[in-house]
């Protein structure tokens, strides 16, 4: 990873505190993406963000609250795009599918963070991840599948909870496995191609899920 360097590494002035910040979270992705979190020195991320090492106490007050700020960024990313769906109510599968798999191209990162530093681990800062992450939109998704159970559009015998885990995998596996799935299929996993999973993701799980005996869309 390149390093730069500014030529006034001290404490930034005015404006300059917010550009110091992201550029502190932004190069905290790239080396969290390569390494778990305590083999990510604070150093290092200070280098690659050309400010000193004393930064990231002062923005973030230790290694551990920058990569909760990072952490937290990237699930307010994903409440506020939910939340333009329509606020507390239902979120549809649909709508879930392509939000979200936006939201992990725009985070490529993610994905394998998640499993290394939390499905891998326990603690408390686990603990508060899952449940931020969970309550981002789980309850609304289950909601949905539950109303159209009732509705008679997906089968009665029908699972909300294992439905929506079945529509979690479908989105998020070929993130975890894109240089596998890049190779395999010969393509670049770009937005392009994202695109396409999620219209093959939403045709496949209403394949599997719909009531045959409904005519209801």
């Amino acid at each position: 990873m390149a390093t730069r360097r500014r030529k006034n590494a001290g404490r930034p002035a005015g404006n300059d505190g917010e550009k110091v910040k992201a550029e502190l979270m932004e190069a905290a992705r790239q080396h969290f993406l390569q390494r778990e979190f305590k083999a990510v020195s604070v150093r290092e991320i200070a280098e690659s963000a050309g400010v000193n090492g004393a930064m990231v106490n002062y923005y973030f007050g230790s290694k551990q609250g920058l990569y909760l700020a990072m952490v937290d960024e990237m699930l307010s990313s994903l409440e506020a795009s939910l939340a333009a769906l329509g606020g507390d109510g239902e979120l549809g599968v649909t709508e879930f599918s392509r939000v979200y798999t936006q939201v992990l191209v725009e985070n490529p990162w993610w994905p394998n963070f998640i499993v290394r530093e939390v499905l891998m681990k326990e603690g408390e800062t686990r603990d508060a991840m899952v449940a931020r992450f969970a309550g981002a939109f789980a309850p609304r998704l289950m909601a949905s599948i539950s109303w159209k159970i009732r509705d008679g559009q997906y089968r009665e015998d029908l699972d909300p909870g294992l439905a929506m885990l079945s529509m979690m995998a479908l989105t998020v596996f070929p993130f975890l496995a894109k240089p596998m799935i890049e190779s395999v299929l010969g393509r670049e996993f770009n937005s392009e191609t994202a695109e396409t999973l999620v219209a093959h993701n939403i045709a496949l799980f209403h394949d599997g899920v719909k009531n045959s005996d409904s005519t209801k869309e």
